[in-house]
Parts: C-alpha cells; sequence; structure tokens
C-alpha cells in the first residue's frame, strides 16, 4: 500500500518504487515551489543524493494473513476476540503491524501482518503535461494518453535503500489483444451486492445530488485557477481531489441506467424469493429478509442524504471547516503548523465564493446551519478575518485557544457537528443496517451455491484478473486495446491547461526517437483490459501471464465507473499506463538512463 490510498510496487532489487502521478501528486505539490515548480516541470534526481525526503508518506507491505473466521465468530464478544488475537501477535513478533479485517460482510475474518516503512523518497515524476495529459477533460474517459506514473523509493531504519525479497520484472516486449492481464493491489470500496432499493437510492438519489454540488464547487475551483497561475498551483491537488469522484459518480449513474443496473438486481431478487419459497428451511431463515433491508433501508435515506450534504457543502465544500475542526483537536506549535500549511495552499479569494455558495446550497437541505450562520454574507466576511488573525498569530509564533482569535469559527464548528449527528442515522438503525447485510451475505452464498461470490473491496490486498481487450460500450462506440503517442499529438493545445506536450517530448515524436520502446514503429502509451477495479487500485501493477510487468493501472473508462455496485465484464474496462511508456519517458524524455539499468527488462 501507497501511502494507505494508493497501490505501489517495487521494480528494482534497490527499493525502487513505480506508482501513479496522481498518487504521488499531492506529496510532488509540497515538493514544489514557484521557483521549483515540479508539478509544471517534472522532477528527477539524478542520483540516489537527489531523492527527496517525504515526511508522512509511508509504504506498507503485506506480510502474510490469516483466515480467523472461527476464532472471532465462535466468541461472544468479537472485539475483545479481535483485540486478544492482535495482543498474541504482538508479543510474538512486535516488528509487524497486525489488524483482523472482515470479509464478506462480516462472515469471515482475516488476520493481516504487514511491514511499514516511513523513509519514502521522491525519485523522478513526469511534468504534469506528461503525468495528467488531458487532466479533467480525459479523466475516466478512453482514448487515453496519460503518462500517469511517478518513481519513489523506500529506505530502510538505517537510511540505506531496502531490498525487497521480490521486485517485478518489467516486460518491453510487443501486446497481443486478448492477452491474459492481471491486477494486485489495495481497491478501497466496493458495494456489489446491494438490493435493488439500496442501488437506486444509492446512485441516483445521493450520488445525484453529491454531482449537483459538487458541479457549483468545481466551475468556481476551474475559473479561479485558469485566471491566476499562483491559485492553479495551490488548488490543483485540491481540484483533482474533488473532480475524481464528480466525474465517477456521473459515470456510475449513466452506467447503472445503461446496463439496467436496478433490474439486474431485481431480477436477481426474484429468482432469490423462489429459491427460497421452494425450501421451507430458507423460508423461514430468509422470507422476510429483503423487505426487512427495504423497510431499514428507507428509514436511513433520510439521515444518509443530509449527512452527506454536510460531508459536501460544509466538511469538504468549505475548506476553512476542516482546518478548524483539526484546530479544535490541538494545542501550541501542533496548531501554528496546522495554520501555516493550511495557508501555503489557500486563497482568501476562492475560499470566500466557494464557503458562500456552499451555505447557500446547505440552506435548502439543511436549513438549520442558516439559522447558525446568521446573515451568511457577513458571516463569510468575520470567517476569513479570523483566518487572517490565525495566520498573523501563526507566524508570530503565539500560543493560544482557537475560541479566543476566532469565536464565530470556533462556535461554528461545534454548531454544525451538533447538526450533523442530529440528522444522520442513529448508531441502532445503522447497526441494524449492517446486520441485515451481514445477513443478505449468508443468504446468498447459501441460496446460490453453484455461483462464485467474491467479497467486497475493503483496502486489502487483491487479484483481479482479465484479459487486453476492447469493448463497445454503446451504439456505434468503439475502443480499441491500445493508444499510441500519435494520439496525443492530435490532442495536443498549445499553451491549453489540459493538452499542452513539452517540446521535447514533441521533438522526440518528430524525430520517432522511441529508443527500445516502440511497437511496429509507434510508441504506446496505454491499454485497457478487463480487469475489474476501484479506487486504492491506482498504481497496481498490470502483470501478464509470467508475472512481468506490462502497465501501470491508473483509471477506469466512463462507462465502467458504475463497476464499484455494478460490475460487467462486457462493458467495464481498467485503463493503465504502457510500461514502454514508462521507459521511454524515463530513458529517453528524462534522460535517467541509472534508473532504467536498475530495473529487469524483459525483450
Amino acid at each position: 500500500s501507497f501511502g494507505g490510498f494508493c497501490t505501489g510496487e517495487f521494480i528494482s532489487s534497490k527499493g525502487l518504487v513505480l506508482t501513479n502521478h496522481h498518487c504521488g501528486y499531492g506529496q510532488i505539490q509540497k515538493q514544489s515551489s514557484m521557483e521549483h515548480n515540479y508539478l509544471k516541470d517534472g522532477f528527477w534526481a539524478n542520483s540516489m543524493a537527489e531523492e527527496l525526503k517525504n515526511p508522512g508518506l509511508f509504504v506498507e507491505q503485506l506480510v502474510y494473513m490469516e483466515d480467523v473466521t472461527n476464532e472471532v465468530l465462535s466468541s461472544l464478544d468479537k472485539k475483545e476476540a479481535v483485540q486478544n488475537l492482535i495482543a498474541a501477535k504482538k508479543d510474538a513478533d512486535p516488528a509487524l503491524l497486525y489488524e483482523v479485517v472482515p470479509f464478506f460482510e462480516g462472515n469471515q475474518y482475516y488476520l493481516l501482518a504487514t511491514k511499514k516503512y516511513n523513509d519514502v523518497r521522491l525519485v523522478g515524476a513526469p511534468p504534469s503535461s506528461i503525468g495528467k495529459y488531458g487532466a479533467d477533460t480525459d479523466n475516466w474517459v478512453f482514448p487515453r494518453h496519460t503518462g500517469d506514473f511517478s518513481l519513489f523509493r523506500v529506505y530502510d531504519e538505517a537510511g540505506a535503500p531496502f531490498s525487497p525479497a521480490q521486485h517485478l520484472k518489467v516486460n518491453v516486449a510487443p501486446r497481443t489483444p486478448g492477452e491474459f492481464t492481471m491486477v494486485f493491489g489495495y481497491p478501497g470500496r466496493t458495494q456489489e451486492y446491494l438490493t435493488a432499493v439500496e442501488m437506486d437510492q444509492l446512485v441516483n438519489v445521493e450520488n445525484a445530488r453529491r454531482v449537483e454540488i459538487r458541479d457549483v464547487l468545481l466551475s468556481i475551483m476551474d475559473a479561479e485557477m485558469r485566471a491566476d497561475a499562483a491559485i492553479q498551483l495551490k488548488y490543483a491537488s485540491k481540484y483533482a481531489r474533488i473532480a475524481n469522484g464528480w466525474k465517477k459518480w456521473i459515470g456510475q449513474i449513466e452506467g447503472v441506467a445503461f446496463t439496467k443496473g436496478v433490474d439486474r438486481k431485481r431480477k436477481l431478487e426474484a429468482e432469490f424469493t423462489a429459491r427460497i419459497a421452494a425450501d421451507a428451511n430458507l423460508w423461514d431463515k430468509y422470507g422476510s429478509l429483503l423487505n426487512d433491508i427495504a423497510v431499514v433501508s428507507t428509514q436511513m435515506s433520510e439521515g444518509t442524504y443530509k449527512r452527506n450534504e454536510f460531508i459536501e457543502t460544509v466538511y469538504y465544500g468549505m475548506e476553512w471547516f476542516n482546518l478548524a475542526n483539526r484546530l479544535g483537536r490541538m494545542e501550541g506549535e501542533a496548531m501554528n503548523a496546522a495554520i501555516l500549511s493550511f495557508d501555503k495552499d489557500f486563497s482568501y479569494e476562492v475560499s470566500a465564493k466557494t464557503t458562500a455558495a456552499m451555505l447557500e446550497m446547505a440552506a435548502t437541505e439543511l436549513p438549520e446551519i442558516a439559522e447558525l450562520t446568521g446573515d451568511a454574507a457577513s458571516f463569510n466576511t468575520v470567517i476569513h478575518n479570523e483566518l487572517k488573525t490565525l495566520t498573523t498569530a501563526a507566524q508570530r509564533g503565539d500560543v493560544f485557544e482557537l475560541d479566543s482569535l476566532a469565536p464565530k469559527m470556533a462556535a461554528f464548528t461545534a454548531g454544525a457537528f451538533g447538526i450533523y449527528r442530529a440528522n444522520s442515522p442513529s448508531a441502532e438503525l445503522a447497526s441494524k443496517a449492517s446486520e441485515l447485510k451481514s445477513t443478505y451475505m449468508k443468504a446468498l452464498i447459501e441460496v446460490f451455491p453453484e455461483r462464485n461470490f467474491y467479497p467486497n473491496a475493503n483496502s486489502t490486498l487483491r487479484v483481479t484478473y482479465g484479459k487486453l481487450e476492447g469493448v463497445s460500450p454503446r451504439d456505434a462506440v468503439s475502443y480499441g486495446t491500445t493508444t499510441y503517442l500519435d494520439g496525443a499529438m492530435a490532442k495536443y493545445k498549445p499553451g491549453d491547461y489540459e493538452f499542452d506536450m513539452p517540446s521535447k517530448l514533441i521533438e522526440l515524436y518528430d524525430n520517432k526517437d522511441y529508443g527500445d520502446y516502440a511497437e511496429n514503429g509507434k510508441l504506446p502509451v496505454c491499454n485497457i483490459a478487463s480487469n475489474h477495479t476501484t479506487g486504492g487500485n491506482s498504481g497496481s501493477p498490470v502483470l501478464n501471464a509470467r508475472g512481468e510487468l506490462i502497465g501501470l493501472n491508473f483509471d477506469r473508462i466512463w462507462e465502467g465507473t458504475m463497476s464499484d455496485v455494478n460490475f460487467d465484464a462486457n462493458i467495464c474496462r481498467n485503463i493503465m499506463v504502457d510500461s514502454r511508456y514508462v521507459l521511454f519517458i524515463i530513458d529517453k524524455f528524462a534522460g535517467q538512463r541509472w534508473l532504467i539499468d536498475e530495473m529487469e527488462l524483459i525483450k
């Protein structure tokens, strides 16, 4: 796991880690300044001595896992059983980290043992005009021409390059459509076993509102970023993070509709009902289950909708709120450090506009927020004046309490969380919903013994297999398996925020100087395959049948983002950077042959 939010893989015996550019984006941004803009210009260490440290960044590697289902489920107190299992493991080997994780909605449990490495240094990253080529226009879509990769190195506790037990060899041979592919990684969360009622509520009600809110937020940020280069640098990572979910939800809504996902669930439930009706034992256990889930889902829906409203408009939509929340749990130097770090990537002008818009939207679903702020314009002014006061105090190194220097901010933060708690579904109702999900999962496995079920993603190591293959996701639309640099050049728009291109890359293209990385005179850039991936699989290695690295997973096609709740192998495709394009950028574009020599290439 790379940083706990992405996947990375070792590609050399000296701890060299390959992951996505967007996974390393936050670190690249932190290392950047107006004088050294590594987001814009890229960064390449010419030796290990030039690699940049990244405090707080870590790599965590799975060492082993054990099935502890019997130990947990046979206990009268599951929580205590888990604690005892972990305590015993810590006593036996304190060098590792341990956790017990539920699978199949709590019907199975595994204990995971991992090793964490805290010295992870930036080795190289292409400029955003390669690593983020196509930016938001091309996000979640194909054909794609993004060199979405970055390089880091793990160092051990002695400060020496870490030597992994195994590392991946990198394949540079020609690819064949239909070729087997396998993806390892840490997918975050999927919900493949929702009922029809739950899917409809999530996709067509909750996510539709999220899209509406982020539409407004992103339009404000985009206008400000395009007008000011300094704001663009400060908000690039924030914008990308917000836009990622926004665009995924749009694709999910459309994908579920196109594949008739809700109807598919209804058909499954009809068959489920017919089977249990034919078996008295099954009927006794599960006869009311679907109705019970529908009732609880309906009871949960209003609270969940309002909870999401708070999260989108207040918690994420007003960036200062998140700071205030953190400051309320800090004191002394920690507060000053948090304020100064926040201020580094903050614009009062942008924040004032987004705050005004988010307060207006929140008031429609959470009128208590409007009551808490009073006059919205006056509230907005006071909050940003208090922010300036906090920043000045932090710069001087003052010691203070939040409510003394920013009383309006402190009061609003406390009051807003009160509104959040009051409107969220009760713990009792949430527990009931979780219990029903667990029962439904158990029932599906029991009622359909001929089917293979896989557990939902939960940020643990998974493998998914498929093949390199194109797709025709809708009428008159067809995607091949591979894109080439020729296609990237066709999109090139000089000076454009999304489709500009470095002059060196243009020169290499004009001269067809592709080194050893071309196929039939053309340079491959990206591929698609039928692997089931999701968030967290960013940076995952894509392997061939021999376990050699052929690509770096970084996205899914627009039509397949509904795979989190409705995977369809006929339509869903993951997008990867071809390993040959990664090597070409490192070698021919960046001139970092020493990194190529560190890897094992398979031709």
